[in-house]
């Protein structure tokens, strides 16, 4: 009789227990009145702060227009956060994924001794401009069932990354061309300035700049230009031709590099004003050269950079007078 009382004073303090519990639920709630989220989840919008932009008034700027004032240097910054699953050198391993050296033209999945998705493995034709900016722009839209796993790119991110792995090449294909109807930001900037200038005082002649340029700000910026460029005396030719003593030699004429007939055609030599307008706008001056550079567009940059590439000889060409 003692025992089943007892079992009764147990059953009834868990009934009240539970009773006290779900009236503490029910006060709290009318008490505080949360509001209650739709959806259990943190969504994480990607690919939607892309299309609103193309959505709206801005216009889209093609992938060619991108490439042509692209950077190798922030390509190579970008492409750091892939090397845990890429190697980039030549002749680098496969790992995760495949290795990245000469990617842009090879046929898509063909990279010996990777085993690719089928998503991949179905695809036709080579990685060109194109098919890289797509996959880099989403790798799961573009082929379904990739094991890419990476969300993807934003434009000007795409083309710096797309000019990087270009440069991983000894042949980089050219680079495509920009419609004529399509200005470039750049090229925007450029014909907005002389309004600007109207109003100012008139620009500073080269020589004048020379006089004042630094060879030591010149030669950090152009740190950028190591990448495709030696430097140094008896330099190799890189993907771009060495260039000490690049001044004062004759255009497109440094033994053992493959000029583009853009450049070829040149006559002359790099003398300070052909310098100055070939680093000012590379397309612009020689049009359908493999110059991936949009340019140096400050023109006191332009000349720290210049009296940098002066230093880089035995025998200095003399500076120009008028400064």
């Amino acid at each position: 009789m003692a025992s089943s009382l007892e079992v009764n004073k147990v059953l009834a303090a868990i009934l009240t227990a539970g009773i006290v519990a779900s009236g503490s639920g029910v006060i709290s709630r009318i008490i505080y009145q949360p509001s209650m989220p739709e959806e259990a989840a943190y969504p994480i919008e990607v690919a939607a702060t892309e299309g609103a932009t193309e959505d709206g008034a801005a216009p889209t700027v093609s992938l060619a227009a991108l490439l042509a004032e692209g950077s190798v240097e922030e390509g190579q910054t970008q492409a750091r956060k892939c090397v845990a699953c890429h190697s980039f050198e030549q002749g680098g391993p496969n790992k995760i994924g495949p290795a990245l050296w000469g990617v842009l033209g090879r046929d898509i999945a063909s990279h010996e001794g990777f085993a690719y998705s089928d998503a991949l493995a179905s695809k036709e034709g080579a990685w060109d401009y194109d098919s890289l900016g797509a996959f880099l722009a989403n790798p799961k839209e573009w082929a379904p069932g990739t094991k890419m796993a990476f969300a993807g790119l934003p434009p000007d991110d795409r083309a710096n990354v797309i000019l990087y792995l270009r440069s991983l090449s000894d042949s980089p294909p050219p680079l495509p061309e920009v419609p004529a109807e399509e200005p470039t930001e750049v090229a925007a900037t450029e014909e907005a300035a002389p309004a600007a200038e109207d109003g100012g005082p008139p620009a500073a002649s080269l020589p004048a700049l020379l006089a004042s340029a630094s060879a030591e700000r010149g030669q950090q910026g152009i740190r950028v230009c190591s990448a495709c460029h030696s430097f140094d005396q008896g330099g190799p030719n890189k993907i771009g031709p060495a260039l000490w003593g690049v001044l004062g030699r004759e255009i497109a004429s440094h033994e053992g590099f493959s000029y583009s007939s853009a450049l070829a055609e040149k006559e002359g030599a790099w003398d300070y004003e052909a310098l100055d307008a070939y680093l000012a706008d590379p397309r612009g001056w020689a049009p359908g050269n493999k110059m991936a550079f949009a340019g140096v567009k400050k023109p006191e940059d332009r000349a720290d950079v210049i009296l940098y590439l002066r230093s880089l000889s035995d025998s200095p060409e003399p500076l120009p007078e008028g400064g």
